[in-house]
């Protein structure tokens, strides 16, 4: 077919059309997200992707860990802005020494990266974590989410930064701006929803005997989804002890303590992409103990500060 050359302008504008249409609803689509690099107060960079609800300060916000061989990137290539359009803030974390949350030496190469040494566990709690809560307070200053409404997903080894963080949080002091502690603006206390895959108990260097002991039969309210592989025989076995020692003597009886398990011997980010219901289960279990939480928005600095 021989086109006339008006014909091929007018086919050629139309595709360039339909090329621009589709770049602009791409860009459209992807202005919620952002990347970070924080500073940690040891001068370690740590790279997050940010699912943003700019404006909408009631949003909750959920932190995405990751397992010892991986990244932000399991999380990014989908379940992350499946969160968000469920009306999360999502922040999907690199850990130092994985992914992107790497020094670089005199040659831009990357310096002692993925030589975890069990200084390093204990590092991503105090300064990792907290640079990410940093970043998640200025956000909530800013009207973008609410803190007060903050979930964390952890798989694996994960499992044990975030469970000795939420320790820490909800061990944070009130500003003294208040006569009577009630009264008082809170520093932390701000985890309220926690989904543990796989969890592991303890690396080297760190456990979360000091966590399960804070939190054993507690009043603190802090919401647990378990999830495990039902033939993971070694991972199932901590899973189930750990659900035990957070639910106390009749775990069935606790209404903010829930254990899922799943067909085959699957481990962490495995049990997800298999339609094992694993993301529906989580996506339920953050409705209920994040989105449906009535804890308005309120100014996070001191009194004294204001």
């Amino acid at each position: 077919m021989n086109l006339r050359p008006a014909q091929l302008i007018s086919r050629l504008g139309l595709v360039l059309m339909l090329l621009l249409v589709s770049s602009t609803a791409l860009q459209a689509q992807d202005e919620h997200i952002e990347t970070h690099t924080l500073a940690t107060k040891d001068r370690w960079p740590i790279h997050i992707t940010y699912y943003k609800h700019a404006g909408n300060r009631d949003t909750p916000v959920v932190v995405l860990l990751h397992d010892q061989r991986g990244d932000r990137r399991v999380w990014t290539a989908g379940f992350a802005n499946q969160l968000w359009t469920k009306g999360y803030a999502v922040i999907a974390v690199d850990l130092r020494k994985h992914g992107e949350s790497k020094l670089e030496d005199e040659t831009g190469n990357p310096s002692d990266f993925g030589d975890v040494k069990p200084d390093d566990y204990k590092k991503m709690v105090a300064y990792d974590m907290d640079a990410v809560k940093d970043f998640i307070f200025t956000e909530h200053q800013e009207q973008n989410l609410n803190m007060r409404k903050m979930g964390i997903i952890a798989p694996e080894f994960s499992a044990i930064i975030a469970m000795n963080f939420a320790m820490i949080d909800w061990q944070q002091k009130p500003y003294d701006d208040a006569p009577t502690p009630q009264m008082r603006t809170p520093r932390g206390q701000d985890v309220r929803a926690m989904v543990l895959i796989s969890p592991m108990t303890s690396v080297r260097g760190l456990t979360t005997v000091a966590p399960i002991r804070l939190m054993r039969n507690s009043a603190l309210p802090i919401s647990f989804l378990f999830c495990v592989g039902s033939e993971d025989t070694l991972d199932k076995k901590d899973t189930e002890q750990l659900y035990k020692q957070i639910a106390g003597r009749n775990p069935k009886d606790n209404e903010h303590v829930f254990l899922e398990t799943y067909p085959y011997n699957l481990r962490g980010m495995a049990l997800f992409g298999k339609g094992l219901k694993i993301e529906p289960h989580i996506e339920i279990f953050l409705e209920k103990n994040l989105l449906e939480l009535d804890d308005e928005w309120v100014d996070r600095r001191s009194r004294l500060q204001r």
